[in-house]
């Protein structure tokens, strides 16, 4: 009998609002891949960082099969779980327990991406519904100055824009060949072309998805009613805990809230507002991001299609 190390893997980490829950979505209809039962197990991340899990390792690396019950021998295993990549921890179990797995990280620009988490952490309840995207950033360069104890998430969110910090460990430790990086504009500009790329990396059929419909998954709306998203959220994650094992149960309750679902967000949703940014915040983030910009580039070995940070364009 096989251990949970035998099998071959597809790791999806990233940033979070980089539309992993897009890539996880198209990767799981992909015949050759068995996805987790659901997305973002965070099996691998320490136990005390601050995202709860059904199953986290504690001892015993076995139990990550659970989250993979009805996989065939043949099929690449594949998890998605964007804070991978901010856990050192994480990745070190993955290199202990996963020793042939492959690693996909998705990257946005991340001014952009502080704005995705300023109308996400609206839409939660985590922020008040007046407070500014210029009082956000206050806010990040405040707990950033504090930086001494643990943040919640969407505090964490200014120098988790700093990716180079953070894949430099992974490079260093699985090596180029094992890793591969694609960015949030290019998925949502060219699908196709990006998820081409990414099955060569992963060694499978690129031509599943030449006459593939990419919809978006997990879009960040602004809430009519915040408190009411907020317990749906919560409810719809315990609930996905309880049947993800149990695809009797499962398997109709995804399909009910594939159907449900789009009425609700079109009832509880309005349209979103305009982010409005001040030339002094906005040059504060450059600044900020400017050289781990720089950086990154010069790891990954190519240019970035984040061209919005060029100060001449803005």
């Amino acid at each position: 009998m096989k251990n949970v190390g035998d099998y071959n893997y597809l790791i999806v980490g990233g940033t979070t609002k980089a539309a992993t829950t897009s890539l996880f979505a198209y990767l799981t209809d992909h015949p050759t891949i068995c996805a987790a039962t659901y997305k973002e197990t965070r099996f691998f991340l320490s136990n005390d960082y601050p995202l709860p899990s059904k199953y986290r390792y504690n001892g015993d690396a076995e139990e990550y099969a659970h989250l993979f019950p009805n996989c065939a021998e043949t099929q690449l295993r594949m998890e998605s779980t964007p804070d991978y990549l901010y856990c050192e921890k994480a990745l070190e179990r993955i290199a202990a327990f996963l020793p042939q797995a492959k690693l996909v990280f998705s990257l946005r620009e991340p001014i952009s991406r502080l704005i995705s988490w300023y109308r996400f952490a609206k839409q939660i309840g985590r922020l008040p519904e007046m407070m500014s995207f210029d009082a956000y950033v206050e806010l990040l360069f405040a707990a950033l100055e504090r930086n001494g104890g643990r943040e919640e998430q969407h505090l964490q969110t200014l120098w988790q824009g700093c990716y180079t910090i953070y894949l430099e460990r992974y490079f260093n430790h699985f090596g180029p060949a094992r890793i591969h990086i694609l960015f949030y504009e290019e998925l949502a500009a060219q699908p196709a072309t990006v998820m081409a790329k990414l099955c060569n990396f992963a060694g499978i059929d690129a031509d599943f998805y030449r006459d593939y419909v990419f919809e978006v998954t997990n879009r960040t709306e602004k809430m009519r009613n915040s408190k009411l998203h907020r317990k749906y959220r919560d409810y719809r994650f315990r609930l996905r805990q309880w049947t993800h094992d149990k695809p009797i149960i499962h398997n109709p309750l995804r399909t009910i809230r594939r159907t449900i679902e789009p009425i609700y967000l079109r009832l509880n949703t309005q349209a979103s507002e305009k982010i409005q940014m001040s030339e002094q915040t906005r040059y504060r983030l450059m600044d900020y991001y400017q050289r781990d910009i720089e950086s990154l580039a010069e790891l990954i070995g190519k240019p970035l299609p984040w061209k919005s940070l060029q100060k001449s364009n803005s």
